[in-house]
């Protein structure tokens, strides 16, 4: 897979045609989970339950998009084994099967939800595993583009493109050297578009989170990247796991691309990279 392709052209979609995903295809997606679809902590056991369309009125009250289900899609989860990092782990899986999907050119959208059980309830799951992901997939349904009017003053109004979400951070806003909030030298560190570390950053930047809030960065510390969480008033535990994996996966297997087999090294970082309070070193990968 061109994982730096298929981040690029993945996006979250609302809503999908009235069609049902071919066997085929579900059999492609359960074989990847199986064999390729990569693992952050493979010694944690998962497993993969692919739902169909009826799964959204069984599931109303359990999960949604911001509370709202999603229509005409099929679902998958991902159930684990309680252990440390399980959600981190299962962000890296599901991401990694969603961008699979886009190569199949199925639609997805990540979905919410607060209490694993009524999850597995709802969806008649027997499993002892935790409900830890949710997303809905299918072939996406085309919406017309929505503008919105951006009065400035009496004279001055622009037409603009609504999209789905807000707009993201980029590297200059994610990225610093040695200590928190320091820019000084990060340029030269991470090169131009062409070098193999902008553009795993840049993949890391294009990660879905909960409206876009991007709660986390990185720091950059003589031969290491360094993930940063940041507390989000918006975003729960679980799901700011989930976000971490992702970010994770979208950096690892771009880096992969160019420069090898890249680990991540999961916990606190033993050094002081000078974090505001709220902030929290979790993770680093060597370059």
């Amino acid at each position: 897979m061109d994982y730096s392709a298929m981040i690029q052209n993945r996006k979250s979609v609302r809503e999908f045609q009235d069609t049902k995903v071919p066997d085929t295809t579900l059999a492609e997606i359960k074989r990847y989970y199986d064999g390729e679809c990569g693992r952050l902590v493979p010694s944690i056991g998962t497993e993969l339950h692919l739902l169909g369309a009826d799964s959204r009125e069984k599931l109303k009250g359990a999960a949604g998009y911001n509370e709202f289900m999603i229509g005409n899609a099929g679902y998958f989860a991902i159930l684990s084994d309680e252990a440390e990092h399980m959600a981190e782990n299962a962000g890296f899986i599901a991401e990694d099967l969603i961008l699979h999907m886009t190569e199949l050119n199925l639609g997805t959208c990540w979905l919410t939800f607060k209490d694993g059980e009524a999850v597995k309830k709802a969806l008649g799951i027997e499993s002892g595993r935790r409900v830890v992901a949710l997303a809905a997939f299918g072939v996406e349904k085309k919406a017309a583009k929505r503008l919105f009017l951006n009065i400035q003053n009496i004279s001055k109004v622009d037409a603009v493109k609504r999209e789905f979400y807000s707009p993201r951070l980029g590297i200059e806003s994610l990225v610093f050297s040695g200590k928190w909030g320091n820019k000084d030298g990060v340029d030269e560190e991470i090169g131009d578009m062409d070098h193999p570390l902008w553009q795993a950053l840049y993949a890391a930047s294009l990660a879905p989170s909960y409206l876009n809030r991007q709660p986390y960065g990185f720091v950059l510390d003589g031969g290491k990247v360094v993930l940063i969480s940041k507390d989000d008033a918006y975003t729960d535990e679980n799901e700011q796991k989930l976000n971490l994996g992702i970010v994770m996966l979208h950096f690892a297997a771009v880096a992969e691309q160019t420069l090898g087999k890249r680990t991540w090294t999961l916990g606190a970082y033993d050094k002081d990279l000078g974090l505001p309070s709220g902030y929290r070193a979790v993770a680093s990968c060597k370059l």
